[in-house]
Order: structure tokens, then sequence, then C-alpha cells
């Protein structure tokens, strides 16, 4: 037999209101679990995030090594360069300081 007592029926109201409530809130509460768990959905894209700026840290390591040897090389270079300069200005300054005698 039923209760007819209002303070029942808005009880059971209630709790069947909140059940209802519950039974929609779990899958979504596993959604989330599964989400942040250790390997979950979240962990997952930090693993690739970090696997990706690990990949770019690598290439700048060797763009910057690359860099220094061609900074080395052209330093070699402007060095050999400045060398062949300097031969080409003596030669052609003693051309012209002549004896007059």
């Amino acid at each position: 037999m039923t209760e007819k007592n209002p303070e029942i029926i808005e009880q059971n109201k209630r709790i069947n209101e909140l059940s209802r409530k519950v039974g929609r809130l779990e899958p979504k509460v596993n959604s989330l679990e599964h989400a942040i768990e250790p390997k979950g959905y979240i962990s997952q894209a930090f693993e690739k995030v970090e696997e990706h700026l690990t990949e770019q840290d690598q290439k700048i390591g060797r763009l910057e090594q690359k860099m220094n040897n061609l900074e080395q090389t052209m330093n070699y270079n402007f060095a050999e360069l400045r060398s062949s300069l300097n031969h080409i200005v003596e030669h052609l300054t003693k051309l012209s300081d002549l004896p007059e005698e």
C-alpha cells in the first residue's frame, strides 16, 4: 500500500530525481576517470607533447651544431681571405715604394 503522506511523496520524488542525476553522472565520471588515469587520454596527450618537444630540442641541437661548424668554416675562410688580401696589398705597396735613386 502506497503512502499518501505528502512529505513522503515529496521525499520519494527527490530521491528519484537524485537517483536519475547519479545515473546520468556515472558515465561522465567513468569517462573522466579514463581521461585522467595514468594511461588515459590526458596522459597520452602529455606524452605526445613531450615527445614532440624532445624531437624539437634534438633538431635545434643539430641546427646549433651545424651553425657552429659553419661559423668556424667562415671564420677560417675569412682569415684565409684576409691573409691573401694582406699579401696582395703588401705586394702592391712595395711596388709603389720603388727606390727613386
